[in-house]
């Protein structure tokens, strides 16, 4: 199931997976710097701010978590994010991959909530990281769907041609690789018009990608049966990306 985007289920879930992982760290042989609970004490205390800052207009809310804290409401959600990767890791550490894998996915809520608040996202790696994690464990087509209206919310809140631009100087391309696996997602999800926008996107951004894509994507068309409406949009982007080759 796909979180919901909510504060308290963030806190929630915080509240559920802590335990776990503070009484793991307490048995531990080897000390663990920062501790479980300090690193918890500071999520939790960074979306109290957050929900008492939640009362009216963008310019309202921004203007709220400067005065509370001092920062704008960018450096608010980074460092959220950095303490959720930092749990995420010491979940890891701990040997907890399932509690690891929910704390991850804590990234796409809290990262959306922000965004319909008027926050931007310089570095997405987390929520990017997090929508990835989503898509590999959804099979049904309306979660899908569901998740890739969530993608369509990240990008349409920062803009392709900016969001690109963010990432010049960062060698694992975040955006990029959020575009590509938007366009997976619209594969799998079955609906030609959702491919459609997708694949134009990859066409249009992401030209050297595009060619291995379709090629892929084709074969994937081959593998798994997909219906005609399907099969048209890929078979479409594979002969104009992909003339002269070969599926292998």
């Amino acid at each position: 199931m796909l979180p919901p985007i909510d504060i308290s289920h963030i806190a929630q879930r915080l509240d559920e997976l802590g335990e776990e992982l503070q009484r793991v760290s307490d048995e531990s042989a080897e000390p663990i710097e920062p501790t479980p609970r300090t690193l918890l004490a500071g999520l939790e205390r960074l979306l109290d701010v957050l929900h008492a800052a939640d009362s009216g207009s963008e310019a309202d809310f921004a203007r709220q978590i400067r005065q509370a804290t001092g920062s704008d409401p960018e450096l608010i959600l980074e460092h959220g994010l950095r303490l959720i990767v930092q749990l995420t890791e010491l979940a890891q550490r701990l040997n907890l991959p399932t509690q690891a894998q929910a704390l991850e996915r804590l990234a796409l809520p809290l990262s959306v909530w922000m965004l319909r608040r008027g926050c931007e996202l310089p570095h997405p790696e987390p929520v990017v990281n997090a929508l990835a994690r989503l898509a590999n464990g959804l099979r049904r087509p309306e979660s899908l769907t569901e998740l890739y209206g969530l993608m369509n919310e990240i990008m349409d809140a920062i803009g392709i041609e900016r969001a690109l631009e963010l990432e010049t100087d960062n060698p694992a391309h975040p955006w990029r690789v959020l575009l590509i696996n938007r366009a997976i997602v619209a594969t799998r999800t079955r609906q030609p018009a959702l491919m459609e926008a997708a694949f134009q996107t990859i066409a249009e951004h992401l030209s050297e990608e595009a060619p291995d894509f379709f090629r892929e994507g084709m074969g994937q068309m081959e593998t798994l049966d997909y219906p005609p409406q399907a099969r048209e949009v890929m078979q479409r982007y594979f002969e104009t990306w992909c003339a002269g080759q070969r599926l292998h």
